[in-house]
Formats: structure tokens, C-alpha cells, sequence
């Protein structure tokens, strides 16, 4: 052994050293304690200093992810709302992957299933149909506001919010316009954008809704604007929209 190894406290290797690695290490004393627990406690788990701990779980607390009780420290609500939403697009794939695959291949289209983040929509699964330009990868963004997806889940999101914050760039007539379309894609439950992502592109889409009738996502599919029927694949893509809902309410 090294005299440096020698006068190194036992354990200090493994101590957190950067800010994020100490708060991952609360975290992670708190939810090994199976209930609530201490500073102190916290403090033996994690080798750091009493005051150090008590100052992260202050700053982690003002922020909801962790929460002090009667009975000690425990996880705070944030914490599980974010894991919620984060098992959302597992769910969704899971839920979505045999019906975009069986729309694909009743039309031979591209096939996205989305969910929205800030301005954007996030393709979360796609399948590739016939045109090698539109990508199938998963991971595109695309802007909620001008796409079929984008519509069709602005148009059954309850938080009203999130509609002025998306439509927030367009003035007055514009924004009444919208407004208008969105109703329509209420009432027909399908939505349409004819070019104004992908110039001679076709896109229609349907929203995805939980079992309580929240919008989770939106399924569409996209083909040449000169060769495909939006009335004949309308039909189609709600029918798959609704499988999707009705196989989250079963998982």
C-alpha cells in the first residue's frame, strides 16, 4: 500500500465528488431507506458531511423532490411525476408497435407515433413507408403547430396553456384561424397538413388517449400529396389511434 493509499480515509474513493453526484447520492440514501429517514442517516449512506447533506435536501426539497414529514425525509411528489410521464413513451410503443406496423402495411405510407414536448412534436416509433425522404427515425422533432401529429394532439389537450404557448408566434387572424381548425379536428377526430412540413407531402394524423380520455400522443402517416387519398386513409389512421387507446386501457 502507498502512503498516499494509507492516510486515505476508508470509503472516501467511492465519496460523490461533483455536485450532481451528491444529489444522486441523496437521492438514492433517501430511497434505499425504504421510508422516511434522517440528515444523519443520509450523512452515513452517502460519507458526506452533515451540512452538505443538509443544505442539498433544503435545495431538493424547495424544488418537490424530496419532502420532509413529522416522520423524516422521504421522496418528494416530483420525483414520481416525472417517472410517470417518463413511462409514458414505453407504454405508448409498446401499446402502438403491431398497429403503426399493420397501417404501414395496409397503405405502404410512413408511420409515426408522437408526443409532444414544448413547441414540438417528438417521433417516438416510426416505420418507413414508400418515400426514402421523410425520415423514420425516432427522435425527430417536428413543429406542433403546422403538423397533422401536432394538431391532432393540440386539439384534445386540456391544458390550455400549452395551446397559447404553441400558438403564441401567430397574430390575430392567424390565431383565430387556428383556433378554427382545431375545432374541426375535435369534431372529425383526424387532423391534416398538406405540405406545410414537407413540401408535396401528405401528412394525416389522429390523437392517442388514455383510458380517461387524456391526450397522450398522436399516431399519423405521410405519403406523396399527388398520390395519396387523405378520405380514404382518414378512416384509417382513427381506426388506429383508437386500438392504440383501447390496448393502453388493457395493458
Amino acid at each position: 500500500m502507498s502512503l498516499a493509499e494509507w492516510n486515505t480515509p476508508h470509503g472516501s474513493a467511492d465519496r460523490p465528488v461533483s455536485v450532481l453526484d451528491r444529489i444522486i447520492a441523496v437521492l438514492d440514501a433517501v430511497k434505499e431507506a425504504d421510508g422516511a429517514t434522517t440528515i444523519t442517516d443520509i450523512a452515513a449512506r452517502t460519507e458526506l458531511p452533515k451540512s452538505t447533506v443538509s443544505r442539498l435536501v433544503a435545495d431538493l426539497t424547495g424544488q418537490r423532490y424530496l419532502e420532509r414529514t413529522d416522520e423524516g425525509i422521504s421522496l418528494g411528489l416530483r420525483l414520481f411525476e416525472l417517472g410517470t410521464r417518463a413511462s409514458v413513451p414505453r407504454r405508448l410503443v409498446n401499446a402502438a408497435a403491431p398497429v403503426i406496423r399493420s397501417l404501414c402495411d395496409a397503405t405502404g405510407e410512413r408511420v409515426g407515433l408522437w408526443v409532444q414536448q414544448g413547441t414540438d412534436m417528438v417521433s417516438i416509433a416510426a416505420v418507413a413507408g414508400r418515400l426514402p425522404m421523410l425520415p423514420a427515425r425516432a427522435g425527430l422533432r417536428t413543429p406542433a403547430l403546422t403538423t397533422a401529429s401536432g394538431k391532432a394532439y393540440l386539439a384534445f389537450c386540456a391544458d390550455t396553456s400549452v395551446v397559447n404557448r404553441i400558438s403564441a408566434l401567430l397574430v390575430a387572424d392567424d390565431a383565430d384561424h387556428f383556433r378554427e381548425e382545431l375545432a374541426r379536428v375535435r369534431s372529425a377526430v383526424v387532423a391534416t397538413d398538406v405540405g406545410a412540413s414537407y413540401p408535396g407531402i401528405l401528412a394525416v394524423a389522429t390523437p392517442v388517449l388514455s383510458s380517461d380520455r387524456v391526450v397522450l400522443g398522436a399516431i399519423s402517416i405521410a405519403g406523396p400529396s399527388d398520390a395519396m387519398d387523405p378520405e380514404r386513409v382518414a378512416p384509417l389512421v382513427r381506426a388506429a389511434g383508437a386500438s392504440v387507446t383501447r390496448r393502453l386501457a388493457a395493458a
